[in-house]
């Protein structure tokens, strides 16, 4: 099964290998001191489109789906279609088709207008 794998797919499971491996680390540090704070949010004051995302994972380790959402709502919603696109864009090795391309630049306008919202209109 692993001798049929591409070299170039090999390079993407070591990433992929890598940055969960990072993700592990992060989260043991995150669960101990609380994460890294937003930069962001310390300058600004404002919420990004992706505050709460550690807490948000934090919850999700637990299995504290209720605390996830409360977190970061947009994010834990459309994590699914996330995961989808990033599956298609990263991991395929053929382009992406235009209508994977609008639905990743709809998906990013969606993260944008949730950032505006999330602080301008006490969501």
């Amino acid at each position: 099964m692993l001798s049929t794998i591409t070299p170039a797919k090999r390079r993407k499971l070591r990433t992929l290998a890598l940055v969960c491996g990072i993700g592990a680390v992060y989260a043991a540090f995150a669960a101990r001191f609380g994460g890294i704070p937003c930069p962001i949010r310390l300058v600004t004051g404002l919420k990004c489109p992706g505050c709460g995302v550690t807490t948000l994972l934090l919850h999700l380790l637990r299995g504290d789906w209720a605390g996830a959402f409360a977190a970061n709502p947009f994010l834990l919603a459309t994590s699914p279609l996330l995961a989808a696109i990033l599956w298609r864009f990263w991991w395929e090795d053929t382009r992406p088709g235009k209508t994977w391309q609008i639905t990743a630049v709809v998906y990013i306008a969606a993260l944008l207008i949730w950032g505006v919202a999330r602080n301008f209109c006490g969501l």
